[in-house]
């Protein structure tokens, strides 16, 4: 959708040949739906920190829509609703991986969701990042998405989105061969 905005804003600037090509190359920005690596397997490990509210995470969720995504969310209470999420979490992940404050209130959500749908997903709840990380490597099998997209503010344990994201890369760098 931002590459069809950025294209319809430049037409009358820069050839659409131009205009592919560079975002072609565009490389992104970092915690927003960065890949940080992928395993032997297959497995898909992304980024996604600054999404820290629910509707940034449903954009990322979407982005993936498959139902193989590992989801790791929670973090510091804003007092947002979490109901909207509930469907794109049932639609698009075989499990969720919850921490923080909002853990209880996203987890609340998506067991409504999945019992009113008899759809299938896994709750599991952790207390730091490090176990969330170690806990998606022991989940996840070929082929799957782990996506780090909070859902919530970072503040409960972090200094600021970008303080987690790099956290979260860190982590995945350190564990995931």
């Amino acid at each position: 959708m931002n590459a069809a905005c950025a294209i319809a804003a430049t037409r009358d600037y820069v050839d659409l040949e131009t205009a592919v090509k560079t975002i072609c190359e565009f490389k992104g920005v970092e915690h927003r739906l960065e890949f940080v690596t992928q395993t032997e397997d297959k497995i898909r490990w992304y980024n996604d920190s600054a999404s820290s509210s629910p509707t940034r995470t449903i954009v990322g969720l979407n982005s993936f829509p498959t139902k193989n995504v590992i989801l790791i969310a929670g973090g510091y209470d804003k007092n947002l609703d979490y109901e909207p999420l509930a469907r794109p979490i049932a639609n698009s992940c075989k499990s969720i991986i919850l921490i923080g404050q909002t853990a209880e209130k996203i987890a609340s959500c998506v067991e409504k969701e999945i019992k009113h749908d008899v759809k299938d997903v896994n709750i599991y709840h952790c207390e730091t990042l490090e176990q969330t990380v170690l806990l998606a490597k022991k989940i996840a099998v070929k082929g799957d998405v782990v996506l780090f997209s909070p859902a919530s503010a970072s503040f409960d344990m972090f200094k600021n989105f970008d303080d987690r994201g790099k956290k979260f890369k860190e982590l995945v760098l350190k564990y995931i061969k």
